[in-house]
């Protein structure tokens, strides 16, 4: 975007802006700087050229050297050390001088241009959808995973709807916007040559209230007395670093503005883009109750999750966490895809979303065209760029991770009553959830299951409009043919199969099983198998499919201890088997493959083998819910062993290879392989599309991404959920 386009919409003039510092050359003003070779001898000079005794272009704020020292309070033992960074003057830097919960503006500096990580085109007649902009090579590729990772951590930090950053590369400065959808990024001018943009938005920014400079308005820090309040009933989720307790606004069912106090979240973002969750247990002072509280941003084509939790209270389905209040904030929308062009399949489509006519959504929110001129846009692959709503609701229910089942019946009782969840919302409201996962089915206080995160969920006559490079759920539960792409509308069937995978998935790490020594081998070849595409895009689900099909990777002689269990495994594996050979049958022209050739094979005469029964969908088990079921209440109706409580058995590898290794195996569990299922999570974790990056390896991926997620944990924030 050039330069003064990116002040005009983003920083603009105000008329109370204040007359600027008398300086005693404005235009050369930051010539001053001294060209050097060393990042390092950038910071002071840049420093006292911004603030100084003599002028002051960022009143009311400070602007601190930050680069070598890192943020105290991560929680996760990373040492983050940004380039200067700008705080509020009353902010105390003295002991801790790095704070991204205090940070106001981001600077990068760089000594030179060839750490620029965007690459401008050479002239205008260069041809701007074929240009590439985001510079690859060596450093300037490094340069943008550095502030992709560092702004990341800012917006994961604070409540932010945007954000921005001043990137330097001497002698030239850029202007970067970040939103939940992606960022803007102004065209790079000589600071040296023309100062002016550089002071003019400086100066601007100082004299902007903390919404125009992207802070959330309905999220404030709590008083002393709501601190003490949080302290009281909260401090069962004590943040494990120091975090700030807060007040969220929630939209009240009856048109008001409900407040809730946070403390310790149970979920964060780890992504800068997507829809980035915030999972809070949170007190709510009027009613003298604890609740749960998500905060996320919704693709525009994706129905709210409020809508769609008062859809299934009212049609009286269980097994749901109970709705009490919430739903889209007013004027929280991302901006930067409103520089795009409508994606085609939006355009064709139109958008599965909050429109007229859905009856759950009283309230709507259409996608909005573009309204910004943009012929400076490079590229011509927008499909990532999604437009998101930020989205707010509050639950009465506060449950524990489906890995802390008290033994094998519990693991069946809860996985059944969420499959139960399942079926009612599809049966009476004909909504499907498309994110069936270990995370999303949680245990009550009463050892019940909960079906959980209804965000991707959608009206069965919804998903044959949805965009044709969507693919939703979380990767390690994923129906193999989703991972295959050999269908792409999501079906009831998929996630019948990803409840399989839920039970297989515990059953093969915490409960007893004759193959203990392959569990590593087995875990990788299912839950794990993916491929990068040239297109960016990833394939898998062929362990998952070779399993159904051969017993591949766990071997036609896998047995469980508990009895119910393997009955209901063994009849789930030939369940699923029957469904994938009635939606993906060998193709016709196999059966005459050995045809080939035949006459001239002497003494061979080769029959043509029979063609394979394909079973109907009437003769499918998996036709509907009502097998799968029963099949549920039959084996809990057995008798299950009492004693058989869970144990990690990834955990007892690492730890006995961490003990002998010399003996380990080239594939480190404990780097990586496991650690506990909740790194980063709780709620909300590795969801992946068909273009988006593919999830963390290990045990349960931390990152959880949306159906168009653009960025990579483990590229841009270190963990590397999207």
């Amino acid at each position: 975007m050039p330069v003064d386009q990116f002040l005009h919409e983003f920083m603009p003039p105000l008329p109370s802006d204040p007359k600027l510092p008398k300086l005693s050359n404005y235009k050369g003003h930051f010539n001053k700087m001294p060209v050097v070779k060393l990042e390092n001898d950038m910071y002071k000079p840049f420093i006292d050229l911004i603030q100084c005794a003599k002028h002051d272009l960022i009143p009311g704020y400070k602007l601190v050297n930050t680069a070598h020292s890192y943020d105290k309070d991560m929680g996760d033992g990373r040492k983050i050390k940004p380039d200067p960074s700008m705080y509020k003057a009353s902010v105390d830097t003295s002991s801790k001088r790095t704070q991204f919960g205090e940070l106001e503006l981001h600077f990068e500096l760089k000594p030179d241009t060839y750490s620029d990580p965007f690459d401008d085109p050479a002239s205008a007649k260069v041809d701007r959808t074929t240009h590439k902009f985001d510079a690859s090579p060596g450093k300037r590729s490094n340069a943008r995973s550095q502030l992709i990772h560092y702004v990341t951590e800012w917006c994961s930090r604070q409540h932010r709807r945007f954000a921005f950053t001043v990137f330097v590369g001497d002698p030239y400065v850029r202007f970067i916007r970040w939103d939940r959808a992606g960022a803007i990024v102004s065209e790079k001018f000589n600071y040296r040559e023309d100062s002016r943009p550089l002071i003019q938005f400086l100066w601007r920014f100082s004299h902007r209230d903390d919404v125009t400079r992207g802070k959330d308005p309905t999220v404030r820090r709590a008083n002393p007395q709501e601190v003490k309040l949080a302290h009281e009933h909260l401090s069962e989720w004590d943040p494990k670093a120091e975090r700030p307790v807060v007040v969220f606004e929630v939209p009240g069912e009856d048109g008001r503005v409900r407040e809730f106090i946070a403390w310790g979240s149970v979920s964060r973002p780890c992504s800068l883009t997507g829809r980035c969750t915030r999972a809070y247990p949170v007190y709510e002072r009027a009613s003298g109750k604890r609740y749960f509280l998500n905060d996320t941003w919704r693709a525009y084509d994706l129905a709210q999750e409020a809508h769609i939790l008062r859809e299934l209270q009212a049609a009286g389905v269980e097994h749901v966490p109970p709705f009490v209040c919430g739903g889209d904030l007013p004027d929280a929308v991302t901006m930067t895809d409103l520089y795009v062009p409508d994606d085609d399949d939006k355009a064709q489509s139109g958008d599965g979303g909050d429109k007229p006519g859905n009856s759950e959504a009283p309230k709507k929110h259409e996608p909005l065209r573009p309204k910004r001129n943009a012929p400076w846009r490079c590229g011509s692959n927008w499909r990532r760029v999604t437009q998101r709503f930020h989205h707010r609701f509050v639950v009465d229910f506060i449950g524990k991770h489906l890995n802390q089942f008290a033994n094998s019946k519990q693991l069946m009782q809860v996985v059944s009553d969420a499959f139960k969840a399942h079926q009612q919302a599809y049966q009476r409201c004909k909504i499907i959830h498309r994110d069936i996962s270990s995370n999303n089915i949680l245990i009550d206080d009463t050892g019940r299951g909960i079906l959980n995160d209804w965000d991707l969920a959608k009206h069965e006559s919804e998903l044959a409009k949805g965009r044709r490079h969507e693919r939703t759920g979380t990767w390690e539960f994923m129906s193999c043919l989703l991972l295959t792409s050999h269908h792409s509308i999501h079906t009831i069937q998929d996630d019948m199969e990803s409840f399989v995978h839920i039970v297989l998935y515990h059953a093969l790490r915490y409960l007893p099983h004759n193959q203990p020594l392959r569990i590593v081998y087995i875990m990788d070849g299912l839950f794990h198998d993916q491929n990068l595409l040239p297109d960016g895009s990833y394939l898998g689900g062929e362990g998952k499919k070779s399993m159904f099909i051969t017993d591949a990777f766990v071997g036609p002689d896998l047995q469980f201890s508990p009895e119910p269990l393997h009955g209901w495994m063994r009849w789930a594996f030939a369940a699923v088997r029957q469904w994938i050979n009635r939606v993906n049958p060998a193709p016709a022209n196999h059966d005459n493959a050995l045809s080939f050739g035949a006459a001239h094979l002497k003494g061979a005469s080769l029959p043509t083998p029979p063609a394979a029964a394909t079973p109907s969908t009437a003769d499918c088990v998996l036709h509907d819910h009502n097998a799968m079921a029963a099949i549920f209440d039959y084996a809990l109706s057995l008798e299950w062993p009492n004693d058989d409580r869970p144990i990690d058995a990834l955990a007892t590898q690492a730890s006995a290879q961490a003990a002998h290794p010399k003996n380990s195996s080239k594939r480190s569990l404990a780097s990586g392989e496991v650690g506990g299922d909740d790194s980063e999570r709780g709620s909300k974790r590795s969801k992946t599309s068909l273009s988006a990056p593919a999830p963390r390896q290990n045990a349960e991926s931390s990152r959880r991404t949306s159906a168009r997620l653009q960025t990579r944990r483990s590229k841009t924030t270190g963990s590397g959920r999207v």
